[in-house]
């Protein structure tokens, strides 16, 4: 029997394959050591929460406190200064959250390595310069059974540990990319500005860090316009309810044979709530309507951006306004 002489790839490289030796040591930061930077951000932002205080204080000065000219002013840069700081504040604990969250996801990526090496060894496969080596990848012809067995078995073990190590792999990379996420989001750091990417758009120049800002506030603006036609829509539910149950009542009204006068109020009840169901779906409608222009418009800006994250720039025209033909010489040109 001989071994399958490979190149020694390490496992979290984009060029691993089944059958590579797969690489179990840690060399990343230490996770105790991202945490405690991620508590430090925290730290300031709660430092950053006195200004805050201060500003709001100031800008709450009363006019029997301080009147004139001179104290509306500090008022008025005392409240953009609280706004301002307010910002600040959430952005650093914001950053600071996902920099303990990256640290956790070290920390589990640290000890699976370890647990992936315990295991292979136990499962009798070679473990050699932190690396967990494949079997052998062929048997001879005169292998007994019990050999082909022992070797099916390495085989299935090293198959264990090999989708054991993708899965780290893969965890530990999308806590990357939230972390990146997370430090454009909180603290408008984007890395691409240094290269000066640059994605064409009406024969103009569209910063990256443009199209990650156009991205999230068309998300946002998506998502206040699903709720939106949401509440609206309940609103027609209940009133459909009401309405149904005011129905209800007038017929059990009319069988009683109730007075004229409580059968006509009850009528009138129902023609009020009636007309309030027919101008809430009308409100429902134009707001469903707004919702998916919103969506549309944030998908597109999502294609946007994850066309220029794959280096792959979007061209992105203007649909130019379309104007009715007057005539039929006009329609066929």
């Amino acid at each position: 029997m001989t071994k399958v002489l490979v190149d020694a790839i390490e496992t979290q490289q984009d060029g691993l394959q089944f059958g590579d030796p797969i690489g179990c040591s840690y060399h990343w930061l230490e996770p105790d050591k991202v945490d405690s930077y991620g508590d430090s951000v925290r730290r300031l932002a709660t430092k950053v929460e006195l200004a805050v205080d201060g500003f709001e204080r100031t800008a709450t000065l009363s006019e029997d406190v301080f009147a004139g000219e001179a104290a509306d002013t500090l008022r008025e840069r005392a409240g953009r200064r609280h706004e301002e700081s307010a910002t600040v504040r959430d952005n650093l604990r914001g950053l600071g959250r996902a920099i303990n969250a990256y640290s956790d996801v070290l920390r589990r990526h640290r000890e699976g390595l370890e647990q992936l090496r315990a295991f292979a060894t136990s499962k009798g496969l070679e473990v050699r310069d932190h690396r967990i080596w494949p079997p052998i990848e062929t048997l001879p012809g005169d292998a007994t059974q019990k050999q082909a067995d022992a070797w099916e078995a390495d085989w299935k073990a090293y198959q264990e540990c090999f989708d054991a190590k993708i899965e780290l792999r893969d965890a530990r990379r999308a806590s990357t990319r939230e972390l990146i996420k997370a430090l454009a989001d909180y603290a408008d750091v984007h890395p691409d500005k240094d290269k000066a990417k640059f994605v064409a758009a009406n024969a103009n120049q569209v910063q990256f860090g443009e199209l990650r800002r156009e991205a999230a506030e068309e998300a946002r603006e998506a998502v206040e316009a699903n709720d939106r036609a949401d509440a609206a829509h309940r609103t027609v539910d209940q009133l459909k309810r009401r309405e149904q149950n005011s129905l209800d009542q007038l017929e059990k009204m009319v069988i009683e044979e109730r007075s004229p006068e409580e059968i006509q109020a009850q009528a009138a009840k129902v023609q009020a709530l009636h007309k309030e169901l027919v101008d809430a779906r009308v409100e429902a409608h134009d707001a469903q309507q707004d919702a998916d222009r919103e969506q549309a418009q944030a998908n597109r800006a999502a294609r946007n951006l994850e066309a220029a994250e794959s280096g792959k720039p979007r061209l992105v025209v203007e649909r130019a306004d379309w104007q009715p033909a007057t005539n039929l010489r006009d329609r066929l040109g």
